[in-house]
């Protein structure tokens, strides 16, 4: 069982974990600015894993860990100022839809460097689940649910990931 919790599986089921309890919670207990609270707290934890594991020197993971770094404080500050900035203030309303769009496209991109095949199976599934509010209008009160289980699926789809081999010299 310990040769099955390799770091790579370790940061996928922290993500997994944060991502369930801070969309259950969102939806749950605050729909309002307090949820960027929470989930900045957990970002700051489920990365913590994340830069330990992603050693800087390695240029397909520092690549990696900019490309989530970047993704979530843009996500971050979007949510801040949906609730602070006139103009962003529609997005306060479908901030899943905005997470799950974005998580999404950052599956994709993550797929140039590590495991395409199952970066893009839960790329898809993100952003297929982020669109379904958008489409059947009804699905907008339970965003966060959808989110939860996307968010939280994406993540669990890459626990059969093999951690990186090391180049041939």
């Amino acid at each position: 069982m310990a040769r099955y919790w390799t770091r790579p599986r370790i940061v996928f089921a922290v993500w997994a974990t944060v991502e369930l309890i801070g969309w259950l919670t969102t939806h749950f207990f605050f729909m309002d600015l307090r949820a960027n609270w929470l989930w900045l707290v957990l970002s700051v934890v489920a990365f913590v894993p994340m830069i330990r594991y992603m050693p800087w020197h390695n240029r397909k993971l520092r690549n990696i860990l900019v490309l989530w770094l970047t993704t979530v404080a843009v996500g971050m500050v979007f949510s801040f100022l949906a609730f602070e900035v006139r103009a962003l203030g529609i997005l306060a309303a479908y901030l899943g839809v905005f997470w799950l769009l974005l998580m999404g496209v950052a599956f994709l991109i993550n797929a140039i460097w590590w495991t395409p095949g199952l970066f893009i199976i839960g790329g898809v599934v993100q952003i297929v689940a982020g669109l379904l509010p958008l489409v059947f209008i009804d699905l907008l009160f339970y965003q966060y649910l959808i989110a939860a289980v996307a968010g939280t699926g994406a993540m669990l789809i890459l626990l059969p990931n093999r951690p990186l081999r090391k180049a041939a010299a």
